[in-house]
């Protein structure tokens, strides 16, 4: 079973679950910071855990600073890298120090348990129609890896790009710039599969005028 298709069905999960619960999002992170301030952090955790899952990044942030910290439950510097990257990937730049800091001190063994984590859950979100993910799954290829995977950034910089994310263009073209001319239209036609793949290739596709097209 494919990444994608694999983590799609863990996904599926997670999200039935989350709005079975129904959270009231503005309302359990109030109660989050409460506790916080209260310094009852085990309480704290436990309210801002289903927010993280949610995808709301400053809940993701607030989760990661407790674990790295161990307050409300033991040190968990490898957690808190999940999280704050996680955070980050929202566009959470407040996450950047910690995500960086937390990079420099773990063995390349736990980064690599990080990042495989951070794939499955993305290519999940993907899989489900998620369209804030193809952005997320290029930053981690390109940002975040030890090793940045030109040729899977561009696939999902690509997408990130076909599905009207302008900021995707500037990533996918400095990808290419990485990527042998010979190779690369065979990564264009990886990309086209892959999104062939995906729901958005299903979905209706907003009319754009002549003009704003060839202004693109």
């Amino acid at each position: 079973m494919s990444r994608l298709a694999a983590a799609f069905v863990v996904f599926c999960l997670t999200v039935g679950a989350a709005i079975a619960q129904g959270i009231d999002e503005d309302a359990q992170f109030d109660a989050a910071t409460k506790a916080v301030r209260d310094r009852d952090f085990g309480l704290a955790i436990t309210l801002f855990e289903p927010l993280a899952e949610a995808d709301i990044p400053d809940a993701q942030f607030n989760l990661a600073v407790l674990l790295r910290q161990g307050r409300g439950r033991p040190q968990n510097h490898v957690e808190a890298l999940y999280w704050s990257a996680l955070a980050l990937l929202s566009d959470g730049a407040y996450a950047q120090d910690m995500v960086e800091e937390l990079m420099d001190s773990l063995p390349l063994s736990a980064r690599e348990v990080v990042m495989t984590r951070l794939l499955d859950r993305l290519s999940a979100q993907a899989a489900y129609g998620a369209r804030d993910a193809p952005r997320k799954l290029a930053r981690v290829y390109a940002e975040l890896m030890d090793e940045p995977d030109m040729r899977l950034a561009y696939i999902w910089f690509s997408i990130c790009y076909a599905l009207g994310e302008n900021r995707c263009g500037e990533g996918r073209d400095s990808m290419a710039d990485e990527i042998e001319p010979e190779d690369l239209i065979d990564v264009q036609i990886e990309a086209a599969n892959t999104f062939a793949g995906l729901p958005f290739a299903l979905a209706p596709v907003e009319q754009i005028a002549p003009d704003a097209a060839q202004s693109q």
